[in-house]
């Protein structure tokens, strides 16, 4: 029961924070405060954080095969950002791997560890700078898009990317959820999807009634 409570508090808060209401805009501050959260969120779960040497990339795997990266030098590639997501449950749910037709996704079939990933890239700029650790690479980079960084009063951060893309994370003093990913699923439901299908990934109902996009959310209880 108190899970399935947390469940809907999670549900009011996002919805609440697409809505644009009780939102904080960014300010030096805020970013260090958001970063700061999430450098908690990380070293609580250090066990969990990667690097990909090839991409310079951190990454933090999180329960059900799903990962969160963000690169060490956005000079590397155009994924300064990135979510991977297990195609799994979305397959199941009849998503077509042959018939996605996207810009935001890439299918990533892994033979030997006989994975399938939807892996979605963001790019913030492609200046050479080489950050220290995990901790500074976040914050630079999220410095360097503050106007996508907002504050959720009396519950964490939201970083958005494009449009129907956010990643939320906690504040320090709110046991709510740790991470939730947002993602737009219009492509995906083009390529076959059933929303009514899906068991862990939840549909976010959108308030603003001119918006038509489909959005999932999915919440991660870490430590």
């Amino acid at each position: 029961m108190k899970k399935m409570i947390s469940s809907i508090l999670v549900v009011f808060i996002i919805v609440f924070a697409l809505s644009g209401c009780s939102q904080n805009k960014s300010s030096d501050s805020v970013i260090q405060d958001a970063a700061g959260n999430f450098s908690q969120t990380v070293n609580n779960n250090v066990e969990d954080l990667t690097f990909h040497d090839e991409l310079s990339h951190f990454g933090l795997k999180l329960k059900g095969g799903d990962k969160f990266e963000w690169t060490e030098d956005p000079s590397v590639s155009k994924a300064d950002f990135s979510i991977s997501i297990n195609a799994k449950e979305f397959i199941q749910a009849g998503l077509d791997v042959t018939k996605l037709d996207s810009s935001y996704y890439i299918y990533s079939q892994n033979t030997t560890t006989n994975t399938e990933d939807l892996i979605y890239k963001y790019n913030v700029n492609d200046e050479k700078v080489t950050y220290g650790n995990s901790d500074e690479a976040f914050e630079g980079l999220i410095g360097r898009i503050p106007d996508q960084i907002v504050e959720i009063k009396n519950d964490g951060y939201v970083l958005t990317l494009d449009k129907g893309f956010q990643l939320h994370w906690n504040s320090d003093d709110r046991v709510n959820k740790d991470l939730a990913f947002i993602i737009a699923a219009d492509d995906l439901v083009k390529a076959g999807l059933n929303i009514d299908k899906l068991d862990v990934w939840k549909v976010l109902k959108n308030k603003d009634p001119n918006d038509s996009q489909v959005k999932l959310f999915k919440v991660f209880y870490l430590k």
